[in-house]
């Protein structure tokens, strides 16, 4: 435990410097993308805002355990390559003299300034909060196309969607949503290819799920279920909102156009890996007289026919315009 302690302290003490500005530039340049602001990212971090302007401009070195915390955001190659990148030196060495001057000198503001941004955390939220149609769209959301997990420090929760078709609806209906449950949380759009992320780090709606409703982090997608409070609750609005976000998110609207039919055949269908879910989903609509088919492999369920997907549409909807485009002129 003593050479333990001792390797920590020698961790602690030892400052990081990069070996040329491109470098150091570049590091920072991609934690602001994981982050969307410097503001965001200092936040996170509890760095003053000026501190971490001297980090970014190089004008004094960062310590050797800020590094490591700020490559916990980086995928494994990037903190491979910038770890190979740095000089580690001691304790004293490479603070500008202004910059040290001014840190010693104020340094019962920088550690207010550090205080203010604990006692105010942007991802503070009460996991005995009141539930809430709102609360519940999110949750369903996050059934059908999220996913969250812990990376040192770090918690992250993400829903994944289409660029094209689902952009509009995570900028107009999920982000309003997280900002109306946290408002101080600042939920981020990622773009790559063809995929769209909604990426939300917070602490609190992780253990908000995790912990008050009970849905386990990392993989889920052959075991996860709604949670029991929103089942056992009664409410069909609260339900209702929650099966609206999973159909919105991983749900679709079909036509058979075969010329069997005097018209489109409309469909709307679900396809989920995780067999309790899909028992969940169809029970709750067999409740309200929505009739609806589970495919024998458990993972599909169709409501078929115009009278029973106006039924859905009443009782459950969509908040997606990718689907709600499709129906306008049927339903």
């Amino acid at each position: 435990m003593k050479n333990k302690n001792l390797l920590n302290k020698k961790i602690s003490e030892q400052r990081a410097v990069f070996k040329d500005k491109d470098t150091r530039e570049k590091f920072f340049s991609e934690l602001k993308q994981e982050f969307d602001s410097w503001k965001f990212l200092g936040d996170h971090f509890k760095i003053y805002k000026s501190r971490l302007e001297n980090f970014r401009n190089g004008s004094i070195s960062i310590p050797n355990n800020t590094f490591i915390e700020f490559c916990k955001i980086l995928n494994e190659k990037s903190r491979q390559s910038y770890s190979n990148n740095i000089i580690l030196k001691n304790e004293k060495w490479g603070r500008s003299k202004g910059g040290k001057i001014t840190y010693e000198k104020h340094k019962d503001i920088f550690e207010k300034g550090r205080n203010i941004a604990s006692e105010n955390n942007t991802y503070h939220i009460d996991k005995n909060i009141k539930i809430t149609s709102d609360l519940c769209e999110l949750i369903g959301a996050f059934i059908g196309d999220g996913f969250m997990n812990k990376y040192g420090s770090q918690r992250i929760i993400q829903i994944t969607g289409d660029l094209k078709l689902d952009k509009e609806y995570y900028q107009n209906t999920l982000i309003p949503i997280i900002k109306n449950i946290s408002p101080k949380s600042n939920p981020a759009l990622k773009y790559k290819d063809n995929t769209l992320r909604l990426n939300l780090y917070s602490k609190g709606i992780y253990e908000l799920f995790t912990q008050r409703f009970k849905m386990k982090s990392g993989k889920k997608v052959y075991t996860i279920t709604i949670p029991a409070e929103i089942i056992d609750s009664g409410n069909y609005e609260l339900i209702n909102s929650c099966l609206r976000g999973i159909y919105d998110t991983d749900g679709c609207v079909a036509f058979d156009n075969r010329k069997s039919y005097a018209k489109p055949y409309i469909r709307i269908v679900l396809h989920m890996k995780s067999p309790e879910l899909i028992k969940q989903i169809y029970k709750l609509l067999i409740n309200q007289n929505i009739k609806a088919t589970i495919t024998q492999n458990i993972e599909y369920i169709q409501i078929n026919g115009i009278e029973e997907c106006q039924k859905f549409v009443q009782k459950v909807g969509f908040s997606n315009t990718r689907h709600l485009n499709k129906i306008k002129d049927i339903i």
